[in-house]
């Protein structure tokens, strides 16, 4: 009966999230507009890469930043999602107090709102990969792609960043509205230290740990993979698959389980302090 109750407010976080986001167009439409961010980067990279490489689609260099940065495109919208899902519920329609006094756990409802995120993220990256078929001409039609490893890594890759969208919303029910840039700014350096535009052996022997810490670098490694993409990153071109999808699971386990105490631990100094539906806009 518990867990009825948490799915029925689960699937209400869904449907919510999916209208407060999409309400004023249609749902196409949308769609189309929160895959414009990441897909000009990915066109721009295209052109950028041109410079150094006459037909950046015959350098499999290209293609393994273009999957990398596309791939990477979720992380940025779950994070960035669950952060303004928390201000906006907060500053914004100022509703926070009736959703979090529900019997339902709070989590839940964080849940429901990721899905919308996701769905988001996953439609972003197809119409990417798309372009990068059908215009840019890269080799990565459906004969080119392991969908059975890719679909692992992506059961693996969309906990984790679950995980770190979780922490940022907890950050943000103890920080004023402002702290939303942050998952935007860790995002940024994570773009930097995780192998999206360049192999982690390009980086500084001391940030070189905390990059292979990262459940994302190995992620975006094993959806390269997927799409035939090899030797990308010669530090990481050792570990054969099967090491790769092992590592990446005991990576986001950890990564979800530091998560959900973080959240725990922000939510519970935010009600004690009364922080839950402060406003901090000006």
């Amino acid at each position: 009966m518990e867990f009825r109750k948490r799915l029925r407010a689960f699937r209400a976080s869904m449907k919510i999230g999916w209208k407060i986001e999409s309400n004023w167009t249609s749902a196409p439409l949308y769609l189309l507009y929160a895959a414009i961010r990441p897909l000009s980067l990915c066109v721009l990279l295209y052109f950028l890469f041109k410079v150094v490489s006459a037909a950046p689609s015959a350098d499999p260099r290209f293609l393994a930043i273009f999957v990398g940065n596309a791939i990477f495109s979720i992380f940025g919208t779950l994070a960035g999602g669950l952060s303004w899902a928390i201000i906006s519920d907060r500053e914004h329609y100022q509703l926070i107090r009736y959703v979090y006094i529900a019997p339902t756990p709070f989590i839940w409802k964080i849940f429901g709102r990721a899905v919308t995120f996701v769905l988001v993220a996953l439609s972003s990256v197809a119409l990417i990969i798309a372009v990068g078929a059908w215009w840019l001409h890269l080799p990565i039609g459906w004969s080119h792609i392991h969908w059975l490893y890719l679909l692992a890594m992506l059961a693996l890759g969309l906990p984790a960043t679950l995980a770190l969208g979780l922490f940022f919303a907890g950050l943000l029910l103890v920080t004023a509205r402002h702290a939303m840039l942050l998952a935007e700014g860790v995002g940024g350096t994570l773009l930097l230290i995780c192998g999206v535009l360049y192999p982690t052996s390009y980086l500084p022997a001391w940030l070189r740990p905390l990059a292979w810490a990262s459940p994302l670098t190995y992620w975006i490694e094993g959806c390269r993979r997927a799409f035939g993409v090899v030797g990308f990153d010669r530090h990481l071109v050792w570990m054969p698959d099967w090491l790769l999808v092992l590592v990446l699971a005991l990576l986001t386990a950890l990564t979800a389980v530091a998560s959900y105490k973080a959240f725990n631990r922000f939510e519970h100094y935010a009600k004690r302090h009364g922080k839950i539906d402060q406003t901090t806009n000006y």
